[in-house]
């Protein structure tokens, strides 16, 4: 697994507010029925639709470097490209629809108008809905490409400007690229450009230089909150170069939430939706496979064995009017089991193993339960409810 940071991990998962008391079912009894139902909605609302489609459109200029903004935005190294790049002047002239899946494409194509005439069955269903344009722009403002700026408007849920080769000013003062930037914001009548660098993608550079990528994680952050508000950031995510940042997001919003939802009555509905959601979203992330409802609730019960005292104490207080010590014994409770299992199912996943592998699983549970205990026992509730402070204890748990 990295041992990269993250600090600044996106929130795939970010915390849910408490949910409403669940009112029983006549009579006042709490049906095995009425569980089932109300786990059911649970779920729906936390769990993403992996059925979506994801189009991005990526537009510029031949030899603009669109093709090394690709596969920097996607975290890919010189060994795992997902666009072909060339140091010739001119190598992408023409449309090149990357279909990253079934779901995802990105379109690479010097304007807008190359994918209109394409007129394929393709580019006429990627043109009837594109999520995201990036418009990539390099060198001296220029005033022509505000035109190409306003088609792409026309078709994106969002469009993001880029100014790449930034390493052009690299020899000069800083104010000369910042003087750049502020002309093409002048000339393309906008308020927001990302400058940034992907050097290095091209096959015919030294293998020993360096890549030189800048910018770029700005880029994708703003993207990624798009995507979040939209639902298809995991669609996205799941064809990154490095999956950690993401998988340690899920699980810190996981956490985030379940800190909350130990406090209200019928909090074990709650608890157990929130973990579902987060082992779907982790099994999509990892196999880009869709875990159904059922399997996903199926997994939670093999830590029982593990954790059984722990799974009573929950269960009888999930029940039980608000007394607030025994909430925030139970919030502990449920945060380190969660924080147990949802770390096992990541590091199985990552490490390429089958989730119905019990051995391995019940033996990455207690190592990881082992390391829960004492970090979590250092913290207070106050904290339990920033998934950003769990993205620290995380990585201090992980990395030390």
């Amino acid at each position: 697994m990295s041992d990269e940071s993250h600090d600044d991990a996106p929130e795939l998962l970010p915390a849910l507010p408490p949910a409403a008391e669940p009112e029983p079912a006549a009579g006042g009894e709490l049906t095995e029925a009425y569980f089932s139902k109300e786990l059911d909605a649970a779920i729906e609302e936390r769990v993403n639709d992996f059925s979506q489609t994801l189009n991005i459109a990526v537009i510029g200029r031949v030899s603009c470097g669109k093709s090394s903004v690709i596969n920097a935005l996607l975290r890919r190294d010189r060994q795992d490209q997902v666009s072909a790049v060339g140091a010739v002047s001119g190598v992408t002239t023409e449309l090149t629809v990357l279909r990253l899946d079934d779901q995802v494409r990105i379109v690479d194509s010097p304007g807008l108008d190359d994918i209109v005439s394409d007129n394929s069955k393709v580019t006429r269903d990627f043109l009837r809905h594109v999520d995201v344009g990036i418009f990539v722009v390099t060198g001296s403002a220029d005033a022509g490409q505000r035109r190409h700026l306003a088609d792409l408007h026309k078709v994106c849920g969002s469009v993001f400007v880029v100014l790449n080769k930034v390493d052009e000013w690299d020899r000069h003062a800083p104010s000369a690229r910042d003087k750049v930037i502020d002309q093409w914001k002048e000339c393309l009548r906008i308020d927001t450009i990302y400058p940034t660098c992907a050097f290095g993608f091209d096959p015919d550079i030294d293998a020993e230089v360096p890549l030189d990528v800048r910018g770029v994680d700005e880029l994708r952050a703003d993207m990624e909150d798009f995507l979040v508000e939209r639902g298809k950031d995991l669609l996205l995510a799941r064809h990154m170069g490095q999956k950690t940042t993401y998988a340690l997001g899920i699980i810190a919003g996981a956490l985030a939430s379940v800190a909350g939802e130990a406090f209200i009555p019928g909090s074990g509905i709650y608890i157990t939706a929130t973990q579902a959601a987060a082992i779907s979203g982790l099994y999509y992330l990892y196999t880009g496979r869709v875990l159904s409802k059922q399997s996903a609730l199926a997994i939670i019960p093999s830590f029982a064995a593990r954790s059984a005292g722990a799974s009573l104490f929950l269960a009888i207080k999930s029940f039980l009017p608000p007394t607030g010590v025994v909430d925030a014994a139970a919030a502990a409770v449920a945060v380190v089991v969660t924080f147990a299992m949802l770390m096992t199912i990541n590091t199985m996943l990552a490490n390429g193993h089958e989730l119905h592998e019990q051995d391995v699983l019940q033996e990455t549970f207690k190592d990881h339960r082992a390391l829960a205990r004492p970090a979590i026992a250092k913290t207070t509730p106050d904290d339990w409810r920033d998934p950003a402070f769990w993205k620290k204890v995380i990585h201090d748990v992980m990395y030390g």
